[in-house]
This record gives structure tokens, C-alpha cells and sequence, in this order.
């Protein structure tokens, strides 16, 4: 039936909207960390009080770009919006038949 498969196209949608916005916010929070150099096992700090962050280590690999973080949460956004109209669509077209061939 076609309605189903866009309601799995729609959930589909939403999830891979909630993993990119999940990985944006990740990217963004270890931006708001910062290694201390001194230690001579690094311990993620934050930057505006100098605490022991309550993450795990920081990955310092990969360079984190704010700008591109925050248009990665906000694709996320749309993308799980648009799977969600998605639903809602298919959801109505659903019910139209019923009511039809009731």
C-alpha cells in the first residue's frame, strides 16, 4: 500500500534528521570545551570557568566549525519537519479512504 510506504519514507526521514541534528550538537558542545595543556593527561575544561568538563575525553582529531555545526542542526530540523508533514499527509490520505470506502 502507498500510504505505508510513506510512512516509512517519513520516519525515515525523521530519524535521519534526529542523527544529524544529534551529531551537530555533539560537534557543538565539544566546541565549548578546551583541553588543558599542562595536565599531562589532558582533562576536558570549560572554558568560561576552567572546570572538569562532565564529558567523556574530547576527540581533537577533527576541528569542530561552529558555522557549519549550527546549518548541520538546522538542515536536522527541517529534515525531521519534513518527514513529519510527510506522516501527517500520509496519515490524512489514509484516513480519505477509509472514509471513502466505509
Amino acid at each position: 500500500m502507498a500510504t505505508l510506504d510513506l510512512i516509512s519514507s517519513g520516519l525515515t526521514s525523521v530519524r535521519q534528521g534526529q542523527n544529524r541534528m544529534t551529531n551537530a550538537a555533539s560537534d557543538i558542545a565539544r566546541a565549548g570545551t578546551a583541553v588543558d595543556p599542562v595536565s599531562p593527561n589532558p582533562i576536558p575544561t570549560q572554558p568560561a570557568t576552567g572546570q572538569a568538563a562532565a564529558s567523556a575525553p574530547v576527540e581533537s582529531a577533527r576541528p569542530v566549525y561552529l558555522v557549519d555545526s549550527m546549518v548541520e542542526l538546522q538542515q536536522g530540523r527541517q529534515e525531521a519537519q519534513a518527514g513529519a508533514s510527510i506522516i501527517d499527509t500520509a496519515d490524512e490520505v489514509l484516513g480519505t479512504l477509509l472514509d471513502v470506502t466505509v
